[in-house]
């Protein structure tokens, strides 16, 4: 399960300098009084960087999915080959129940890494401490025109395109390494991979080209296109036989250095993953609720913390604290053939 995905990333080495960003940016803040706008970012730069963890775990998970299926696709094949009569085909069409399963799991991990893509450039703004301003207002420009102008600035501070692309000139504020390295990844790797997330949101699917290949080695594939850019179905080609998963891997290991990278320019030193360990330094306060007010029920591993309120104390804050044991074990998702 997800909460696995920390030993993985502990075992294979993979975001342990992103890991010790948190670490590096609390100690940032140890000497300065946390309110106002420092709270604000203090908080933000929480929420961002404990979605982006958690999205990088749902990225492995989705492509261990995918992995686990064509194992399983090639099962039922095998069991089905005995009864196959070849003659000189190279590849056949493939389509099943658990075909689905591996089609289905393609949205959702393109998905998962735009969504890392938007984030990255967000958490390193906060982390060191970049601020951006409006638009300048034009003379005579209308309230509809320049909020226009102000909302669209705003959402372009949350695409990672953006800042890839320099809009506006919101790359320039950081250091010139990081620049560079945003720029390279972008033109090399990061705007290929985006278009073919888009293409599958908003032109159509990427699950024409599904076999099973004879040759050299029989496993099943789903091609990919060659020209993600083209919006014309009849016009996609697929003379290169890019591999979908193949691609996955290879682009999931290209953004994994690009941000360990990153971080090594920031001076981040590597740390050791720890799943559901709480990274905001107010964690442990809980305040302005009234008692009886159930809080939060957390499940790591068998363990169940279940956090409550009491009677305040004067400095406002109460808690109450239990734990439990309790089953949190998901025995099987898999596909049997039945």
């Amino acid at each position: 399960m997800l909460e696995d995905y920390a030993n993985v990333f502990n075992e294979r080495k993979l975001y342990l300098r992103f890991n010790g960003l948190m670490k590096v940016f609390i100690e940032n803040c140890k000497e300065t009084k946390i309110k106002g706008n420092v709270a604000r970012r203090v908080s933000l730069f929480n929420h961002y960087y404990s979605e982006f963890r958690y999205q990088l775990y749902c990225a492995y998970y989705f492509l261990g999915q995918l992995d686990l299926l064509e194992k399983t696709i090639m099962q039922q094949y095998n069991e089905l080959k005995p009864f196959i009569m070849f003659q000189n085909e190279a590849k056949m069409e493939y389509d099943s129940f658990i075909v689905h399963e591996f089609l289905l799991r393609i949205m959702p991990f393109l998905n998962t890494l735009f969504i890392l893509q938007d984030r990255l450039m967000v958490i390193i703004g906060l982390f060191l401490d970049i601020e951006y301003q409006d638009p300048v207002r034009k003379p005579n420009e209308s309230d509809k025109v320049y909020n226009r102008k102000v909302e669209t600035f705003r959402s372009k501070l949350q695409s990672f395109a953006a800042y890839a692309t320099n809009y506006s000139s919101i790359l320039k504020p950081f250091p010139e390494e990081v620049q560079e390295l945003v720029v390279n990844y972008w033109n090399q790797n990061g705007q290929e991979i985006r278009l073919y997330r888009n293409l599958n949101q908003h032109q159509f699917s990427l699950l024409e080209e599904a076999y099973i290949v004879r040759e050299p080695t029989e496993r099943f594939i789903l091609y990919l296109p060659d020209n993600p850019n083209e919006h014309d179905f009849e016009k996609l080609l697929y003379d290169k036989k890019r591999v979908a998963i193949d691609y996955f891997n290879s682009e999931i290991n290209v953004f994994h250095d690009f941000i360990e990278g990153l971080m090594k320019i920031l001076g981040v030193a590597p740390e050791r993953h720890e799943f559901a360990t709480s990274t905001s330094p107010n964690a442990n306060k809980i305040k302005d609720y009234n008692e009886g007010d159930l809080m939060k029920i957390w499940v790591i591993k068998n363990d169940a913390i279940l956090f409550s309120v009491g009677k305040k104390t004067p400095d406002g804050e109460a808690a109450k604290l239990a734990m439990r044991r309790i089953k949190n074990k998901i025995v099987g998702i898999k596909w049997d053939i039945k």
